[in-house]
């Protein structure tokens, strides 16, 4: 492919790594709670505020690149390959999706049954096969904290499967299917506030608003659109306050929002904000910084897929290790010690796995990428 036709977007994979964190730091403060009050509690309630940000933004982001990426394919070969698509999502997504299920369903049973610790219950194959999964059944917090990753996952599948039959038969009209996604998604968030306070966060249909916007975002690159233009010349004392006013809403606007018709509206002006930065960072001329100047969180972007699961396996099995081992949890040495091992041991693993296991499907995958 020439040089000319490639558009990389490097600095997303740093945006990856900083909406993996607050993942993984609930996961560490869940898992690590021992009572209903106090600091610990209180931090764990706001991190999973904001982790919903980062739901958020992974849907947004994905729903922009599969959207830029399919309509640079239609721009250089005037088609659209429906199984080159599928084929490139199952190259990327099945591997780790692999892993990940065979440790809810035997790894995980099998530690506790050896090690002769609380025995669980795993889920029903049968809805797992049809896409469907249980999202609302209880499960131990243990359990809770791999299999949200699963159901995350599953979401991102259905997704995929109906975003690719919008790319190969309603090209033309993304931009009002768009809309119509982004009313869906607001509409599903209500709907779930009056169903006795459900929550959202595994109804595929409540991101909407990011998968809608995104595919907006991509159209108007694509299009070479006037606000686009007008985002790349800002000058830098508006960009600043931009993003500062801007980060604090997305740390923010789910804790703040009590009522629940504007906490079904707070993706709408998150993703305004990530719209933004994804413009001024990939085409900025006046940018007071790049992301992709880190090579650190750069890499570690790039392997977010493997942080996000690797993270929840680790965290659990250091559960698993310190149940047997007697340790007490509730000592904030014990929690800090915790936390620090538990992100080094993800940091290593997530990096041979992507390096080792992921990089060569990903190359793999190119055969199936025509521009």
């Amino acid at each position: 492919m020439p040089k000319s036709k490639r558009l990389h977007f490097k600095d997303i994979d740093a945006m990856r790594f900083f909406a993996f964190l607050p993942i993984f730091l609930f996961s560490v403060f869940y898992l690590t709670r021992t009572d209903d009050d106090g600091f610990h509690s209180e931090t764990t309630i706001i991190l999973g505020y904001i982790k919903q940000n980062s739901l958020d933004f992974f849907f947004f982001l994905s729903a922009f690149l599969i959207t830029s990426h399919g309509l640079r394919e239609y721009k250089y070969n005037n088609s659209f390959s429906l199984r080159d698509f599928y084929v490139r999502r199952i190259f990327r997504i099945i591997p780790l999706f692999i892993i990940g299920i065979l440790f809810t369903f035997l790894i995980h049973p099998w530690i506790l049954n050896t090690l002769k610790l609380n025995t669980i219950v795993p889920p029903s194959e049968s809805s797992y096969l049809l896409l469907f999964p249980n999202y609302f059944s209880k499960h131990t917090p243990e359990q809770y904290i791999y299999l949200s990753i699963i159901w995350t996952i599953y979401m991102f599948i259905q997704f995929y499967i109906t975003w690719g039959i919008i790319l190969k038969f309603f090209k033309n009209n993304i931009r009002i299917i768009s809309i119509i996604f982004i009313l869906i998604g607001i509409v599903a968030r209500i709907v779930h506030y009056f169903l006795d306070h459900a929550t959202f966060e595994f109804d595929t249909l409540s991101y909407g608003v990011p998968i809608g916007t995104g595919a907006i975002l991509a159209e108007l690159i694509r299009n070479d659109s006037p606000y686009i233009a007008k985002i790349k010349t800002l000058p830098k004392k508006l960009i600043f306050p931009i993003y500062i006013f801007g980060c604090l809403f997305v740390l923010s606007g789910y804790l703040i929002s009590t009522n629940f018709i504007v906490a079904s509206v707070i993706p709408v002006f998150t993703c305004l904000f990530f719209s933004f930065a994804i413009i001024e960072q990939t085409f900025g001329k006046n940018s007071i910084g790049k992301l992709r100047n880190n090579k650190v969180f750069s890499h570690l972007g790039k392997a977010s897929y493997g942080l996000i699961l690797y993270q929840a396996i680790i965290n659990v099995l250091l559960v698993i290790g310190m149940d047997s081992l007697d340790f007490d949890i509730a000592s904030e040495t014990v929690k800090v010690a915790f936390l620090l091992i538990s992100f080094v041991l993800t940091w290593i693993v997530a990096d041979l796995s992507y390096n080792f296991y992921e990089k060569p499907l990903i190359r793999l995958r190119r055969e199936f990428k025509k521009v």
